[in-house]
């Protein structure tokens, strides 16, 4: 575990962010984690059999992620679904 602080400070999270993780926890809805990535982004699999792949994410839906892998020089891509939480920012 760390504690998240800018220049040395440990940094505020505002009460209604921790509110609101707690009542989902406390409901018997069904959440999973899921990385802070978004549509456009650069991203890398961490899990599974592409593990290391580097890709665009085109389309982030839940649990699933699009990534398109593309090749510039030859002007190819192909595009493949993983999980969400299988990827990280490249």
């Amino acid at each position: 575990m760390n504690i998240v602080s800018f220049e040395g400070k440990p940094a505020v999270i505002p009460d209604i962010e921790l509110d609101s993780i707690r009542l989902l926890v406390g409901s018997e809805l069904q959440y999973d984690p899921c990385p802070m990535i978004h549509e456009g982004m650069m991203v890398e699999v961490t899990h599974g059999p592409l593990k290391g792949v580097v890709g665009r994410l085109v389309r982030k839906d839940t649990p699933k992620a699009r990534l398109v892998l593309s090749v510039n020089l030859i002007g190819q891509a192909v595009s493949v679904e993983v999980d969400a939480a299988d990827v990280k920012p490249y």
